[in-house]
């Protein structure tokens, strides 16, 4: 029995679509191949790397929508251009300690994803899973020969899916779990022009369940992908397994011609460890699921698809039932793969001192306040200049030189107040820290009230620049 309208969260698919089909092309010259072929197909969907509580903004209509975040931060950013001072901030949200921030808040937005393409490792690069395609001419693909796309279905109209309403590229250099895990993410090309398409076509942004929440032995979970219509795929044996694309490559391979076709289901929880999750379902889940969401009641993101337990299994209980990664694992990895994109992004000391944050850290050995222009030890401050100077000398690559000169002056202003708190006050830098960024953002926000209340004259675009 297929479910299209459960319980409140499975409702919400009538709204918006909450997931992607995702295509692997391929093409190899020493396979005698001509054009792009399918590789593997399976179910991918969106997810947000801002944080939950920065969306649901509405429209002027009062109206929200999963990308209200997305036009407000792109609007903000703009409108910092204009106010030199107060050019680059991280990601929005709830007021938290530096250290509780994700990787990629410490970004600038100029660089920084909005969402992640999450998908299961063995569809996206199918040469990495031997023990999943035993195929010998699979040892000639690597990630050079192949192609990803996601496609976009109305979901909502089961009568009309025979036909995507959408394809959008993604760039072909996904991030694999660096353990076992069956997980990975890939980004899309052209990002903002294609997220507003995206988001024309109703396609949902999806968020994590929150870590603080437990998973008892019958709550319920929902899942969603989309089935591949014809039977060309096989199950694998074992609990770990998913069902994959056994396609046999000769001289006359056929076109593709299977499709996709949008499925829920409902599950109850029947078992639980630290790196799987498994759910009775009325039926089990077909061919084409992997890498889809789970939902929990709430309608967030509480695991990734990973295939179902042999339907030939001992225990009669859990023959055939769904079994996926929860989803602290795949916010670990998120992490992980946050941390190295920031850390191909930012220079080698600013990094650093990005990860004495997160591991709670002062700014400086000694607790002492920061300062940039010397120090007591000379040998100290020597190497305090060098770091300095390789900021600087990084950012004016990146940014035009009166962008260099705003940035600078923010960190001069906020690090002056921080050093006049802690002269007056003292107290936890950490926490000073936040404290002065948030004053930052509040005359911020004030400055651009005035200027959209006509109180002030907005400054002159500052140019980006030229590559």
């Amino acid at each position: 029995m297929r479910y299209t309208a459960i319980a409140s969260a499975a409702s919400k698919s009538k709204q918006s679509m909450r997931t992607l089909a995702l295509n692997v092309h391929f093409k190899h010259p020493s396979l005698g191949m001509k054009q792009h072929e399918i590789l593997s197909r399976a179910t991918a969907f969106l997810l947000s790397v801002d944080p939950k509580d920065s969306t649901n903004q509405g429209d002027e209509h009062g109206q929200s929508s999963p990308y209200d975040h997305l036009v407000k931060s792109r609007s903000e950013r703009e409108s910092r251009s204009r106010k030199q001072d107060y050019a680059f901030e991280p990601a929005g949200g709830k007021s938290r300690n530096a250290s509780e921030l994700d990787w990629l808040e410490f970004c600038p937005g100029k660089f920084r994803p909005l969402v992640h393409v999450v998908a299961s490792s063995h569809v996206l690069s199918p040469w990495l899973w031997k023990k999943y395609y035993p195929q010998p001419w699979l040892d000639k693909i690597s990630q050079e020969h192949v192609a990803y796309s996601v496609d976009v279905y109305d979901t909502r109209d089961e009568t009309s899916v025979s036909e995507p309403l959408a394809t959008f590229a993604l760039n072909p250099y996904p991030i694999h779990h660096p353990g076992n895990m069956d997980l990975a993410i890939a980004h899309l090309k052209q990002e903002e022009s294609t997220l507003k398409q995206m988001q024309a076509l109703g396609v949902e942004m999806l968020h994590l369940t929150d870590l603080s929440k437990n998973f008892e032995k019958d709550d319920t979970v929902f899942f969603e992908g989309f089935e591949i219509a014809e039977d060309l795929f096989d199950p694998l044996n074992d609990v770990e397994g998913t069902n994959v694309e056994k396609k046999q490559k000769d001289d006359s391979s056929e076109e593709d011609t299977r499709i996709f076709m949008p499925y829920t289901n409902r599950g109850d929880l029947i078992f639980a460890s630290q790196t799987r999750f498994l759910a009775s379902t009325e039926e089990p889940l077909p061919e084409g699921l992997c890498g889809g969401p789970v939902f929990d009641t709430d309608g967030d993101v509480c695991g990734i698809i990973e295939g179902i337990v042999p339907k030939d299994h001992e225990d009669e209980k859990m023959a055939g039932s769904a079994s996926f990664i929860p989803y602290f694992r795949l916010k670990e990895f998120i992490d992980f793969a946050e941390r190295n994109i920031l850390e191909q992004i930012l220079p080698k000391q600013l990094f650093e001192k990005v990860v004495d944050i997160k591991d709670g850290k002062a700014l400086n050995d000694n607790k002492k306040p920061m300062d940039f222009a010397g120090s007591e030890d000379k040998e100290e401050s020597i190497q305090m200049d060098t770091v300095y100077e390789d900021m600087v000398a990084s950012m004016k690559k990146a940014h035009t030189p009166e962008q260099v000169e705003a940035i600078l002056a923010t960190v001069e202003r906020e690090k002056q107040e921080i050093l006049d708190i802690l002269d007056r006050e003292g107290g936890d830098l950490d926490e000073i820290v936040a404290k002065v960024r948030k004053r930052t953002r509040n005359k911020q926000a004030e400055i651009l009230k005035q200027i959209e209340d006509g109180m002030l004259e907005e400054a002159e675009i500052v140019p980006k620049k030229e590559s």
